[in-house]
């Protein structure tokens, strides 16, 4: 039986996190920006009570229930995700039992149903090994649309996805009297919109439909996981050159590198749910209306969330693009030889690892989280040398740049 006990709530600096470098406070006594982008991810509320910005009446982020869980949260992740069991505090709160004895049973589902590499892709994701041979053709120098259009048909859902694309004004055709073209075939959107846009669509329609959908109370985490995969890619695509790399490769990577925490979101949002229903039914059963009361008022942890994303998303990414078995793109590299700290990494590693630290930075920025004083350092901090900042400075990583009317194929 996998153990997810609730630890003593009392801050202790022993509970760090074994996984992820120690990032000490600024001198505004802040939290680390890793800890302020893990909670940007799931809604950016939860960054302006950590940085203290709350309205009158509000309690301090490290006095609230939220600044507890996350204190047990950090000992849930070192101790109870290693499967390791600790005796619960005697004098816990009925909330605070009732929410671990639910996130145990969370956890365990999830540990369940993520050790199914192929169920996750094809049930939790919706996705199919199809979309292997559609992004390696893609990647050959001199595709065509003709080479395009089989494989995309093969995956019947992206035919709506495209046709809300073409028909949109961006990439609407004009005949020679000046009436818009209406798209209804495949092959004719594929046209429309090019092959260069394709490159950059059809990656990020893949991971547009793996997207956690419901994922109540925290609904903007589909925008985010989105936002930050494709600053990520096109991070990555900006500098592609520098690092001897084609750029669809790097990009396709980058975007598709948040597929592991999308299948994790999805699972615990599910698991969530069948958790607190089975153990309200237990509670019903056992005519215990204290232990249902309590049962019946817990709601999905932004802090659990956080710790299983750490735990599982990257090693999950890599087992799902390993097992789509590429022939032409090495998308699972960077992920394989990070959940094996590979002493000697790919370019294509280092500079994913550079771009998803780059990526948080622009997005702390974009959302105001970052103070003006401590930008320099944390840029410096992505590894990015000052020649590769001033390119990315210059580049736009929040919207795909794609070519308006690009000539048919």
């Amino acid at each position: 039986m996998l153990s997810f006990s609730v630890p003593d709530s009392t801050p202790n600096k022993n509970d760090v996190r074994r996984s992820r470098p120690v990032v000490e406070h600024t001198p505004d006594n802040l939290p680390p920006i890793n800890e302020r982008f893990d909670n940007l991810l799931i809604a950016p509320a939860r960054v302006s009570q950590m940085m203290g910005r709350r309205s009158p009446g509000e309690v301090a982020f490290a006095q609230s229930e939220q600044g507890d869980a996350r204190r047990r949260l950090l000992h849930v992740e070192k101790v109870a995700i290693k499967n390791k069991q600790l005796q619960a505090q005697s004098e816990a709160s009925l909330l605070d039992r009732v929410n671990a004895e639910l996130h145990q049973y969370v956890f365990e589902l999830l540990k369940d149903e993520i050790d199914n590499t192929e169920v996750v892709l094809t049930s939790v994701l919706n996705l199919s090994h199809d979309i292997a041979p559609l992004l390696d053709i893609l990647s050959v120098r001199a595709t065509s649309i003709s080479r395009i259009e089989p494989h995309a048909a093969a995956l019947p859902w992206l035919y709506d996805d495209l046709m809300s694309v073409v028909n949109a004004p961006k990439f609407r055709r004009k005949d020679s009297k000046g009436k818009v073209i209406p798209v209804e075939t495949l092959r004719t959107a594929l046209s429309f919109i090019g092959i260069e846009n394709l490159r950059l669509l059809l990656p990020a329609m893949i991971l547009r439909r793996a997207l956690p959908k419901i994922t109540d109370p925290y609904p903007d985490i589909k925008n985010r996981i989105m936002q930050f995969a494709q600053s990520t890619g096109l991070t990555m695509r900006a500098l592609a050159d520098d690092y001897d790399l084609p750029p669809h490769e790097a990009f396709t990577a980058g975007i598709l590198s948040q597929l592991g925490r999308c299948a994790v979101s999805r699972l615990y949002f599910k698991a969530f749910e069948q958790a607190q229903i089975a153990l309200l039914r237990e509670a019903e059963i056992a005519k215990d209306t204290e232990q249902h009361g309590a049962m019946a008022k817990v709601q999905p942890s932004a802090n659990y969330l956080i710790a299983m994303q750490q735990e599982f998303s990257e090693p999950l990414t890599a087992r799902l693009l390993e097992i789509l078995q590429f022939k032409r793109l090495r998308l699972a590299l960077p992920f394989i030889e990070i959940t094996e700290n590979d002493q000697h990494p790919h370019d294509l590693t280092e500079l994913y690892k550079k771009a998803k630290a780059y990526a948080a930075v622009r997005m702390l920025h974009q959302s105001k989280f970052l103070n003006k004083d401590e930008i320099p350092l944390a840029l410096h901090k992505t590894g990015f040398v000052r020649s590769e900042r001033d390119i990315l400075k210059s580049t736009d990583i929040f919207q795909l740049p794609l070519i308006e009317n690009p000539p048919l194929d």
